[in-house]
This record gives structure tokens, C-alpha cells and sequence, in this order.
């Protein structure tokens, strides 16, 4: 005789109304009482739930959205008018987002700079460490300014600049 299933129809049904509520899957799991390899080892016996369990766990998101649109365009079968407030939350929400964004991407950017500086630092040190017979001297910027001259003792023209005839 065989063990009962962890995963019936009722428990299928109650993770799709967490999902659908907005329940992170392991979340979910853990609110049934089963285990998250459980579930994945269930999804990979029935791909149709696997594909049904990302429609749950998006409808929350397009529901809101569906909810806002409403909002900002109104619907007179519903009484709702549009709204300014709706339509100035939105844009807020996608500028913020879109702040968020580039500043990851620019967050992302200095780290690969760093990266990069870090391994071009080591790779010099490591070279430098093997007593490498090509290196002789290491030059730093400094040693390529010109000294400064004292110009205090040198005495300059004495032409006042009256004799400025083109010759």
C-alpha cells in the first residue's frame, strides 16, 4: 500500500490563493507544512502546475496594476473617476524605479572599475615581487615633473620697452 500524497488537490488549491496573495513560495510551503524540495519535486512530475504556479505569482502584480490603470483612466461602469493623485503616484513609482535602476547599474559599474583596478594592482605587484630583470627602475609621476628653478639670483633685461620699432 502506497504513502498518501503530500500534495493533493486542496493543498494545490490553497497554494495557489498564497501565491496568488502574494506569499513567497517557500513561504507558502512552509504555511502547508510541506517542504520546498517537496513541492519542486511535485512541479517537476506535473510541469503544467510549474507553469500555472507562475501565473499565481504574478497575478498579484497585474492585478495592481490593472487596479491603478483604473484609477488614472477611470471607469464609469465602476463610478471611478480618473485621478491626478493615480497618475502622479504612478509616475512616481516608475521614476523611483527608474532611479533605483541606474543606480544599480552605476553601483555595478564601479565594482567591475574596482575589480578591474584590484586585479591590474596585483598582477603589478606580482611582477614586481618575481624579480623580473626587465624592470630596472620603477618611475613614479613625480619623477617626471621638471625641478623647479630658483630664478631669484638671474637678472633679466633692462630694455625699459621704449625701442619697439619693427626692424
Amino acid at each position: 500500500m502506497g504513502r498518501k500524497p503530500l500534495i493533493d488537490e486542496h493543498t494545490s488549491e490553497k497554494m495557489q490563493s498564497y501565491l496568488m496573495a502574494g506569499v513567497s513560495l517557500k513561504d507558502a510551503c512552509t504555511l502547508l507544512g510541506i517542504g520546498y524540495t517537496t513541492w519542486n519535486d511535485y512541479e517537476r512530475k506535473n510541469p503544467d502546475i510549474r507553469r500555472k504556479r507562475k501565473q499565481w505569482q504574478g497575478m498579484l502584480k497585474a492585478r495592481a496594476k490593472m487596479n491603478i490603470a483604473e484609477h488614472v483612466f477611470g471607469n464609469k461602469t465602476k463610478g471611478i473617476e480618473p485621478s491626478a493623485e493615480w497618475s502622479r503616484y504612478l509616475l512616481d513609482s516608475i521614476t523611483a524605479q527608474e532611479t533605483k535602476n541606474v543606480q544599480n547599474a552605476l553601483s555595478r559599474a564601479n565594482a567591475r572599475k574596482i575589480n578591474a583596478e584590484t586585479k591590474r594592482i596585483e598582477a603589478e605587484t606580482k611582477r614586481l615581487n618575481s624579480n623580473d630583470e626587465g624592470i630596472t627602475k620603477i618611475v613614479f609621476s613625480d619623477d617626471l615633473k621638471p625641478d623647479k628653478e630658483d630664478d631669484s639670483k638671474q637678472k633679466g633685461s633692462e630694455d625699459d620697452g621704449a625701442d619697439t620699432k619693427p626692424k
